[in-house]
């Protein structure tokens, strides 16, 4: 049986550097390149750090300019394997066909559900109890090629999107400590998806995360979770200005009056009428790139949230 003598490497921010020093510390010897990109544009860039770990490993890295260049990059290092994670282009059927075990990605779903887009938000907004992610072959399809190990963790109601990431690329990390090495030294296989129970999800925008006081204030703070960082922010306006929502609390007790209504203000909280007769208390908010508590800009009951609020 051949053996995978030749990993490459690509991926780009912070997860794709843990999974890079996971693999590396693992297995060292048989990783023969790094393949990234100039993301420093990007908020969520970890470009120097990559630079910094490959100089102090003295491991070649490579920075690819765009997708076609990466796609030769990928191809001259005549790699045995591919790890991908969290890269920015998508891969063509002939370079995934170029490698002889392919290239193995991390989606952060439970395969065969959520394929597509922003998996991780679509699951909060769902409410699902569990979240996870799944380490597959990648193919010309949608994240819908043979699975090699999978993880999950708890959703908890306290949970933000930085706090879930944060929970999920710890286990990413557990779950390639147990299965990589088994993997390049070929000891177990991958399985095909179930694809009768496939579920797809379509990519998030920012404008996306603007704030429908109709809804009631469980859905209200799904979005407020769900949205938060490293994305742009649920958000709505106030004298006739953005701002956004960093935390809230659903208020417990049935509260009436109008959508977006400001229904009470106290030392740093304030409790915004949703729909179905429910409120949320707004606790952390920024406004005009300032994070602050928020009774210091919502400072009236008389103001009403929305897109149209000119008060």
């Amino acid at each position: 049986m051949s053996k995978i003598n030749r990993v490459l490497f690509i991926g780009s921010k912070q997860q794709g550097l843990r999974v890079l020093k996971t693999i590396y510390g693992l297995s060292p010897e048989v990783l023969v390149g790094v393949v990234t990109i100039d993301d420093r544009t990007d908020s969520r860039t970890n470009y120097k750090q990559f630079v910094n770990f490959c100089n102090q490993e003295s491991i070649e890295l490579t920075v690819a300019n765009n997708r076609k260049e990466s796609q030769e990059i990928f191809r001259s290092y005549q790699a045995d394997l591919c790890i991908v994670a969290d890269w920015y282009w998508l891969i063509d059927e002939s370079t995934l066909n170029s490698v002889p075990f392919g290239f193995i990605g991390i989606h952060n779903s439970l395969l065969p559900k959520y394929r597509g887009g922003s998996p991780l938000v679509w699951s909060v907004l769902n409410k699902d109890e569990y979240v996870g992610f799944s380490v597959f072959t990648l193919t010309p399809g949608m994240d819908d090629g043979p699975i090699w190990a999978q993880g999950r963790v708890k959703l908890l109601e306290e949970d933000y999107l930085s706090t879930i990431r944060e929970k999920i690329e710890n286990k990413i990390i557990d779950v390639l400590e147990e299965n990589y090495l088994a993997i390049i030294d070929r000891k177990v296989k991958p399985y095909e998806q179930q694809h009768h129970l496939a579920t797809y999800c379509a990519q998030r925008f920012p404008t996306d995360g603007l704030i429908d006081w109709m809804k009631n204030a469980h859905d209200v703070r799904c979005l407020i979770r769900a949205s938060a960082e490293p994305n742009p922010g649920a958000y709505t306006y106030i004298h006739g200005k953005q701002l956004k929502i960093l935390k809230a609390e659903v208020f417990d007790c049935t509260y009436y009056g109008s959508p977006g209504q400001v229904a009470k203000i106290d030392s740093e909280r304030v409790y915004v009428i949703c729909g179905e007769n429910t409120a949320i208390i707004l606790e952390v908010v920024e406004f005009e790139g300032e994070k602050m508590h928020a009774s210091q800009i919502i400072k009236s009951i008389k103001v009403k949230l929305g897109v149209s609020n000119d008060s």
